[in-house]
Protein backbone atom coordinates (compact mmCIF):
# COMPACT_ATOMS: atom_id res chain seq x y z
CA UNK A 1 0.00 0.00 0.00
CA UNK A 2 1.38 3.44 -0.51
CA UNK A 3 1.16 6.18 1.58
CA UNK A 4 -1.70 8.58 2.55
CA UNK A 5 -1.96 11.72 0.39
CA UNK A 6 -0.73 14.76 2.07
CA UNK A 7 -3.61 16.85 3.31
CA UNK A 8 -5.21 18.13 6.30
CA UNK A 9 -8.86 16.66 7.09
CA UNK A 10 -11.52 18.76 7.44
CA UNK A 11 -14.65 16.64 8.10
CA UNK A 12 -15.53 12.69 7.81
CA UNK A 13 -18.59 11.48 6.64
CA UNK A 14 -20.07 8.12 7.98
CA UNK A 15 -20.60 5.35 8.43
CA UNK A 16 -23.89 5.01 10.01
CA UNK A 17 -25.01 1.87 10.90
CA UNK A 18 -25.02 -1.03 7.86
CA UNK A 19 -22.09 1.32 6.03
CA UNK A 20 -18.80 0.49 5.17
CA UNK A 21 -16.96 3.65 4.29
CA UNK A 22 -15.73 6.59 5.70
CA UNK A 23 -14.95 9.74 3.79
CA UNK A 24 -12.50 12.31 4.90
CA UNK A 25 -13.01 15.63 3.53
CA UNK A 26 -9.51 17.20 2.86
CA UNK A 27 -9.18 21.49 3.70
CA UNK A 28 -8.83 22.65 -0.34
CA UNK A 29 -5.03 23.26 -1.40
CA UNK A 30 -5.06 27.10 -2.15
CA UNK A 31 -6.01 27.92 -5.62
CA UNK A 32 -7.67 24.46 -5.70
CA UNK A 33 -11.97 25.00 -6.90
CA UNK A 34 -12.60 21.27 -6.17
CA UNK A 35 -12.47 18.97 -3.31
CA UNK A 36 -10.83 15.79 -2.18
CA UNK A 37 -11.87 13.08 0.46
CA UNK A 38 -9.59 9.95 1.21
CA UNK A 39 -11.68 6.65 1.33
CA UNK A 40 -11.15 4.41 4.50
CA UNK A 41 -12.52 1.32 5.31
CA UNK A 42 -14.71 1.23 8.75
CA UNK A 43 -11.29 -0.16 10.73
CA UNK A 44 -9.65 3.22 9.30
CA UNK A 45 -7.76 1.38 6.69
CA UNK A 46 -6.31 3.71 3.78
CA UNK A 47 -8.36 2.23 0.90
CA UNK A 48 -7.99 5.40 -1.64
CA UNK A 49 -9.02 8.79 -2.21
CA UNK A 50 -11.53 10.62 -4.33
CA UNK A 51 -10.69 13.82 -6.26
CA UNK A 52 -12.27 16.03 -9.41
CA UNK A 53 -11.05 14.94 -13.05
CA UNK A 54 -11.24 17.95 -15.06
CA UNK A 55 -11.24 15.40 -18.28
CA UNK A 56 -14.35 13.66 -17.74
CA UNK A 57 -16.17 16.72 -15.59
CA UNK A 58 -17.28 14.82 -12.80
CA UNK A 59 -15.29 13.24 -9.30
CA UNK A 60 -13.62 10.19 -9.57
CA UNK A 61 -11.59 7.31 -6.75
CA UNK A 62 -8.43 6.71 -6.99
CA UNK A 63 -8.02 3.27 -5.38
CA UNK A 64 -5.38 1.70 -3.55
CA UNK A 65 -3.59 -1.01 -5.29
CA UNK A 66 -4.39 -4.46 -3.91
CA UNK A 67 -7.95 -3.55 -2.17
CA UNK A 68 -10.88 -5.53 -2.75
CA UNK A 69 -14.70 -4.26 -3.29
CA UNK A 70 -17.50 -6.09 -2.73
CA UNK A 71 -20.82 -4.96 -4.91
CA UNK A 72 -22.23 -2.91 -2.06
CA UNK A 73 -18.89 -0.88 -1.10
CA UNK A 74 -19.01 -0.63 -4.83
CA UNK A 75 -22.66 0.70 -4.34
CA UNK A 76 -21.76 2.72 -1.68
CA UNK A 77 -19.01 4.86 -2.96
CA UNK A 78 -20.55 5.18 -6.92
CA UNK A 79 -23.63 6.91 -4.83
CA UNK A 80 -20.85 9.01 -2.97
CA UNK A 81 -19.52 10.32 -6.11
CA UNK A 82 -22.32 10.48 -8.27
CA UNK A 83 -23.54 13.09 -5.06
CA UNK A 84 -20.71 14.63 -5.50
CA UNK A 85 -20.49 15.63 -9.04
CA UNK A 86 -24.03 16.39 -8.85
CA UNK A 87 -23.24 19.08 -6.16
CA UNK A 88 -20.51 20.00 -8.02
CA UNK A 89 -22.44 20.63 -11.75
CA UNK A 90 -25.18 22.43 -9.64
CA UNK A 91 -23.41 24.51 -8.21
CA UNK A 92 -21.51 25.49 -11.52
CA UNK A 93 -25.26 25.63 -13.16
CA UNK A 94 -25.92 28.60 -10.90
CA UNK A 95 -22.46 30.19 -10.70
CA UNK A 96 -21.30 29.01 -7.43
CA UNK A 97 -17.85 27.33 -7.98
CA UNK A 98 -17.86 25.23 -5.07
CA UNK A 99 -16.34 21.72 -5.42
Amino acid sequence: MSSIPEGIIMGSYGPPPKRFLYFNHLIKKLGAKTDRWLIRSHDGQYLGRIRFYPQWRCYVAELEPGTVWSWDCCAELSKFIKEKTDAWRSSKKHGNVKG
